[in-house]
């Protein structure tokens, strides 16, 4: 696995993956980014992990991003040849993106091995979220799409996260039938073990979560300004919000600015999934709070399957991909962009616990569609068609 992301922690779509290819049989290697702390090479649960000294730096230019991914993709692609030299690899499974980190899977494959390509999000609009879309950034989207199709042909199967993933995909000339649905759903084991931890407590007051990367397009900042507008209206509101990320201090300044930084607890790092699952299994209510984007109107996010396979009520920006999976009588409903609107969403959670209550048994209910079992499968389809 070739992976731009650290791990385990900071990269649960791909842990969760190694780890279900290991119970199955698989020997796994995975190459990634090493924070200064890290060892360049150990074994976690089985997988055999090689972290390259390369680390990931937030907030910077297109410049300096493309010379960081330009530089992975060199040293990954040397660590791949190495690996392979020492016994054949066979199959080559690339996380994208960026998705020209194919190339590191090129010799392999004339050597005789798979190719995978996981595409976890769509590389255009991802650099509409971040630099936008003027003249230089339609040109840059127009290449990163020819990009993506090359990628997509270079591999022997291609996975994605869900169905409009999948439609738009095909929508740009992948062949359909070389794709496959890998949802990023929790882990049941993982999950039951959240479950049996967790013990709420009413005393707690009502406690409402995040976790995840905190970015501006993922609207943390709007969480922050819903719960000070809540302050006198919610007994006892707190906010737990796990992760890290650009708009992390921004977050983390406007709770002081606003007076209400002792209602939240800001991790101020990633924790582990399995962590993070039982930190927020204790919860009230968990939010999604993106913003309208290009990006967001693809994204379901993970956190969002996370609550909902916990059992906690969910409050979720009205947004197309997250309103195809899950109804108003699954979750509440909120428009995107607004913190009054959001506000006023956890306030009704808040008020009415029993309908919540019930709002979230029907959402997991609704979840036994994306479980893990399913995806699963598909994944180790993907890596046989591959291997074969």
């Amino acid at each position: 696995m070739i992976v731009h992301s650290h791990y385990p922690v900071g990269e649960p779509r791909g842990e969760r993956e190694a780890k279900a290819l290991v119970e199955a049989g698989w020997e796994v290697d995975v190459i990634c980014l090493r924070w200064a702390h890290e060892p360049a090479r150990e074994i976690v649960d089985g997988v055999r992990v090689t972290r390259l000294p390369v680390e990931h730096v937030r907030g910077v230019g297109a410049a300096r991003i493309a010379f960081e991914y330009v530089n992975f993709a060199i040293r990954a692609t040397v660590a791949a040849l190495k690996r392979h030299r020492e016994s054949r690899v066979d199959v080559v499974y690339v996380h994208a993106p960026p998705d020209f980190l194919i190339v590191t899977a090129l010799i392999p494959r004339l050597l005789g091995s798979g190719v995978v390509l996981d595409i976890h999000d769509l590389s255009p609009h991802m650099f509409d979220a971040r630099f936008g879309n003027g003249r230089l950034g339609a040109l840059a989207q127009r290449a990163l799409r020819v990009v993506e199709l090359g990628a997509c042909a270079l591999a022997d199967r291609v996975v994605t996260v869900h169905a409009p993933y999948r439609a738009e995909l095909a929508a740009h000339g992948v062949p359909d039938d070389k794709i496959l649905i890998v949802m990023n759903a929790p882990g049941d084991n993982a999950v039951e073990r959240a479950r049996e931890t967790a013990r709420r407590d009413g005393s707690a007051g009502f406690v409402v979560t995040y976790h995840g990367t905190v970015t501006h397009w993922y609207g943390v900042d709007l969480l922050v300004r819903a719960i000070a507008a809540l302050h006198d209206r919610v007994p006892n509101l707190k906010a737990l919000i796990l992760g890290e990320g650009d708009a992390l201090e921004t977050a983390e300044r406007l709770a002081r600015g606003l007076g209400i930084a002792d209602r939240i607890e800001f991790s101020g790092a990633y924790v582990s999934h399995e962590e993070a699952l039982q930190r927020v299994a204790n919860a009230s209510c968990g939010v999604i709070p993106n913003r309208r984007s290009r990006l967001n109107r693809f994204a379901l996010s993970s956190k969002l399957l996370d609550y909902v396979q916990l059992g906690i009520p969910v409050v979720v920006a009205r947004l197309e991909t997250l309103e195809a999976h899950f109804s108003s009588d699954e979750v509440t409903f909120f428009d995107p962009d607004d913190p009054a609107a959001l506000a006023e969403a956890l306030a009704w959670v808040a008020e009415h616990p029993e309908e919540a209550r019930q709002k979230a048994e029907r959402a997991r209910a609704r979840a036994q569609a994306y479980s893990w079992a399913t995806s699963r499968e598909h994944l180790l389809e993907a890596l046989s068609c591959a291997a074969s």
